[in-house]
């Protein structure tokens, strides 16, 4: 007579141990061409690495998830957002290490809007859902008032960028101060702020394994998930390039969403989940980490990637890229007018999807430059009639400094 197996399990797994499974054996094919020396042709290279590194940023995400048990919850925040961000920053900083400016800022400003505009947009994009699909009534959406750190830092960040944007390059002196704002926001989040959301599924079943099992799993699955992204990234990204060339849509443009949309996909489904859940403000504050490491330390590494590598000087931006970065400045501004009082408005998240979408319907220079131009000055007009709280932002970034209640 055999043994029934334990509910819930399959072949002798746990469901958390399949899903891991699972997950990982997405991240096999890519690392087998990449091992065969990259010999498919492109569009299969970006099925395959793209698969690998979905499959890692997922296994990474858990780790982090699960890590929050054992160390502060500020540390966590800033930790997980710099591990979400890793695919896309490994990507970066090797086109600005090889020299190829024309490409150096596709990923970057691709996956700083896609965090702030899913950010922003996620009630109105809900509504859109068909009824029958459509979550229960979201309520409320409002943030801690601990995220007033992101919030500050990031617009201290999108200011100093419009720096590059107008002078048409970035020097170490952005790469000073950028990185200074992330060490700064480092400092602060240690002491407490920033708070994730409980872990779900993977992750909550790591966190409930004993102690020295659970670190023992957290640090195997980030080594793992670590190495098959350094593996994967740059040929990932390379790929890309290549397929939009073969099938005659803009590398750049197949650059700028195309990678950042596979390797954020962990951070976009938990956010959307937690929404659902009525949890928006949890679900904002994980997206608003992950943007503040794109705008401080990310951008800010790329002059010193640039220097150390092919090229020498500042690292030069085109004029399509300096357009870029000024649209990637003004959704940024937006986000954080818009979330400036901690609460989102029905409004102003209707406005972030209509502008979000403009951008794919009207991919052309001049029209990238009138939709900068309306971000930056709604959030400007938002600023100035909210000028009263731009002080308790400033208040979040000083060292010794109580949070003052809306």
């Amino acid at each position: 007579m055999s043994t029934p197996r334990p509910a819930g399990t399959l072949a002798g797994l746990a469901p958390w141990k399949m899903r891991l499974a699972v997950a990982a054996a997405f991240t096999a094919p890519g690392f087998m061409v990449r091992v065969n020396g990259g010999t498919a042709s492109p569009p299969i290279q970006v099925v395959v690495y793209g698969a690998a590194v979905i499959g890692a940023a997922f296994i990474l995400a858990w780790a982090c998830e699960a890590a929050q048990v054992d160390f502060a919850s500020g540390l966590v925040v800033s930790a997980v957002a710099f591990v979400a961000i890793l695919p896309e920053f490994i990507v970066e900083l090797h086109f600005a290490f090889a020299g190829r400016t024309d490409y150096v800022s596709a990923n970057l400003t691709g996956a700083s809007r896609l965090l702030l505009g899913f950010c922003v947009a996620m009630p109105a994009a809900v509504a859109l859902l068909p009824a029958r699909r459509r979550p229960p009534p979201l309520g409320p959406i409002r943030l801690d008032q601990a995220n007033r750190l992101e919030l500050a830092i990031l617009a201290l960040a999108a200011l100093w960028a419009v720096r590059g944007a107008v002078t048409g390059h970035l020097t170490l002196l952005d790469s000073v101060v950028l990185i200074g704002l992330y060490v700064l926001y480092l400092r602060r989040a240690a002491k407490g702020g920033g708070e994730l959301p409980p872990p779900g599924g993977v992750a909550a079943s790591l966190a409930e394994l004993p102690k020295a099992e659970r670190r023992r799993w957290v640090g195997g699955l980030m080594a793992f998930s670590a190495f098959v992204i350094l593996l994967t990234a740059v040929p990932f990204g390379d790929s890309v390039i290549a397929t939009g060339g073969l099938i005659g849509i803009s590398p750049y443009l197949v650059l700028q969403w195309l990678v950042p949309v596979a390797t954020e996909m962990p951070e976009l489904v938990v956010a959307f989940v937690l929404l659902t859940h009525r949890r928006g403000g949890q679900a904002m504050a994980v997206l608003l980490a992950g943007a503040v490491s794109q705008y401080t330390l990310a951008l800010g590494t790329l002059p010193l990637a640039y220097r150390a590598g092919a090229g020498s000087g500042p690292l030069p931006l085109r004029g399509a890229e300096r357009i870029e970065l000024f649209l990637t400045v003004g959704v940024a501004l937006f986000a954080v007018a818009a979330l400036i009082t901690l609460r989102l408005s029905r409004a102003d998240a209707s406005l972030m999807l209509v502008l979000f979408a403009a951008q794919f319907v009207l991919p052309i220079g001049g029209t990238r430059l009138a939709i900068a131009v309306v971000f930056s000055t709604l959030a400007v007009d938002i600023l100035v009639s909210q000028r009263r709280q731009l002080r308790l932002l400033l208040r979040a970034l000083r060292p010794t400094g109580r949070e003052s209640p809306p």
